[in-house]
């Protein structure tokens, strides 16, 4: 590494961050900027004050941080299922004609299916308990990963895998020195997906049919008829949401697909 490259790289990093911190402050704004025009136009929309006062104080009963672990939890717990099982059946799918029709019309019809229908299938089949979330974010998330992993499978040039098949090359290096990179920047995307979707999932599965994290609180406080409560936890599920969007897979997003901008 020559160094002149050094402030070129170093800028390029700089930009990088500069740009994912003003996103983050973009989302934020319009964010708040919206709900204080509902606040206006609305009768019974608590304000963006009295909703942070009813933070500070689920924060100070203990309640915050305790219910934000157990559904953090639950949420990568599903998830990571959703990635690994989606990413394998997503090669697959794109590599073989006989996985392709075996698994997509299932996949589109869990496309098809919303959050809110898994979540309430997930209770009735197993009641209260960690498992009902967990289930949920991976039926939620699953199909979207599946669907953009195979689609970038299929992307792959047939001509270069066969070639390094006649060459003798081992399929687990084909997957890993040409699949994997090919479907690189396809696998963020499905991720993006997953996350949105899972992330809904597991604040309904928790709404109906748990009795701890961020989506129980967030009933407890609406049956409650306490909307500054229930706001104040539908706030802290959009941030955490954006946040993730925008400095985690934001920037990892960037870094996979580099090679594009070289």
């Amino acid at each position: 590494m020559t160094t002149s490259a050094l402030p070129v790289q170093f800028r390029r990093r700089v930009k990088a961050h500069t740009s994912s911190a003003i996103a983050v402050l973009a989302a934020v704004a319009t964010l708040v900027a919206g709900w204080q025009v509902a606040v206006v136009v609305g009768n019974r929309v608590p304000s963006p004050g009295d909703t942070l006062d009813r933070l500070a104080a689920e924060q100070a009963a203990g309640q915050l941080w305790h219910q934000l672990a157990i559904s953090t939890n639950r949420f990568l717990l599903g998830l990571a299922l959703a990635l690994v099982v989606g990413a394998a059946l997503g090669v697959l799918m794109g590599l073989s004609r006989l996985a392709d029709l075996a698994f997509s019309d299932l996949t589109m019809a869990g496309l098809a299916i919303p959050a809110v229908i898994w979540a309430l299938l997930t209770t009735m089949w197993f009641g209260f308990g960690w498992l009902t979330p967990v289930t949920t974010v991976f039926l939620s998330g699953l199909p979207f990963v599946i669907v953009n992993i195979a689609k970038a499978t299929r992307a792959v040039p047939a001509d270069l895998v066969l070639m390094a098949r006649a060459f003798g090359v081992p399929r687990v290096q084909v997957l890993r020195q040409i699949v994997a990179p090919a479907v690189a920047g396809s696998s963020v995307a499905a991720v993006r997906f997953a996350i949105m979707s899972a992330w809904n999932g597991l604040l309904l599965a928790e709404w109906f049919g748990s009795t701890s994290g961020v989506g129980w609180r967030s009933r407890y406080w609406y049956d409650a008829n306490q909307l500054d409560g229930f706001f104040a936890w539908v706030l802290v599920f959009v941030l955490l949401l954006v946040i993730a969007d925008q400095l985690i897979l934001g920037p990892l997003e960037r870094y996979v697909t580099r090679w594009r901008s070289a």
